[in-house]
């Protein structure tokens, strides 16, 4: 039987007396993984103010449009309500 047996001395820890292994690799953690977090706040202020200065308009420009629609139907709607609003919707319905 090959190999220690129970009881068996086989060394110090460490030194366990069996043929030194083959193929063993190392790996160190990278410098730039070690802090995942560097930089982060100060990146997200100005990546934010970048990204909202390039989409403003996409959103701005539709939102003033239907503000505008909105604002003259609703001033429009509250004229029809009124004395004049209604007499002007008699002429134009008969």
């Amino acid at each position: 039987m090959a190999g220690p047996h129970p009881k068996t001395y086989m060394g110090w820890w460490g030194s366990l007396g069996s043929p030194k292994q083959k193929y063993v690799n190392i790996y160190t953690v990278s410098p730039y993984a070690t802090r995942p977090l560097k930089g982060a706040l100060h990146n997200s202020i100005f990546n934010t103010f970048r990204r909202f200065k390039n989409q403003v308009l996409y959103v701005a420009i539709p939102a003033a449009i239907v503000w505008t629609i909105n604002s003259k139907a609703t001033e429009y709607n509250e004229y029809l309500y009124t004395k004049a609003g209604r007499e002007e919707l008699e002429k134009v319905n008969v």
